[in-house]
């Protein structure tokens, strides 16, 4: 059986996540944590900035067309949430089979295998855990998988010096061939402490066009999908802003 896992950020280039700088790196020096502030609260703040700059807030692209390179089995089931640390909860037992998943692919902006300034190494996370948003690739590898990621074209390397994984796993740069595998089950994440709320609607095309009929919601997920429309907020913000000027004398 063969598990695939689509992060929503694989399709959000920016230059924290190994895209090309561009003319406006500093609009996009965003810490994420998987926290109310950085899911929800902060999207509004950092659309302000693109509008105090000038610049047009970025959006998802390529996202179009992404299942149709792949096969899937007839009882395949898509699962969905927020964080993708729910993908290292999901083995074939949530479908009623034993044992490992024989591959499980991942596409995604970053490599989700553990990261040295959180764990030593492999078997320090074995000790003290937990399974988390940048190492749930870690259970499925313990547990018997193979395991492969597929970095975004737009990345310009497919591994940084701060990004060295704890386990031996096959990374690559997507070059739009698809895995010679029948997928049993599929895992979408909105990564919405990395991927903005105003691609929410986005979000909900890119789920609706998987093409399998089984659907579920990690029961342990919450979330507000779409989030707040921030960009509404600072266009009601902008007609009811006092008008400063002095009058004509």
């Amino acid at each position: 059986m063969h598990l695939l896992v689509a992060d929503w950020d694989f399709f959000f280039p920016t230059p924290v996540a190994g895209a090309p700088l561009g003319e406006h790196p500093e609009l996009y020096a965003w810490p994420a944590s998987e926290d109310a502030l950085h899911v929800e609260a902060i999207w509004l703040r950092r659309a302000r900035a693109f509008r105090r700059a000038g610049v047009a807030v970025p959006y998802c692209r390529t996202f179009l067309g992404f299942w149709d390179r792949f096969t899937f089995a007839s009882e395949a089931c898509l699962f969905y949430a927020d964080s993708n640390a729910w993908a290292g909860h999901l083995f074939p037992s949530n479908l009623g089979s034993a044992g490992p998943w024989d591959s499980v692919h991942l596409y995604d902006a970053h490599h989700d295998c553990g990261y040295r300034q959180n764990h030593s190494s492999f078997d320090e996370w074995k000790a003290k855990g937990p399974i988390s948003a940048e190492n749930w690739l870690l259970a499925h590898y313990w547990n018997g998988s193979k395991v492969f990621v597929h970095f975004p074209p737009w990345r310009e390397s497919m591994s940084r010096p701060a990004e060295q994984p704890l386990i031996p796993v096959h990374m690559s740069i997507d070059d739009g061939q698809a895995p010679t595998v029948a997928f049993d089950a599929i895992y979408v994440c909105r990564s919405g402490a990395w991927v903005p709320s105003w691609c929410d609607r986005q979000f909900d095309t890119f789920l609706r066009a998987c093409p399998v009929t089984r659907r579920v919601e990690v029961p342990a997920n919450q979330w507000t999908q779409p989030r707040p429309d921030v960009l509404r907020m600072i266009e009601l913000e902008g007609r009811t802003r006092p008008d400063t000027r002095q009058p004509p004398h």
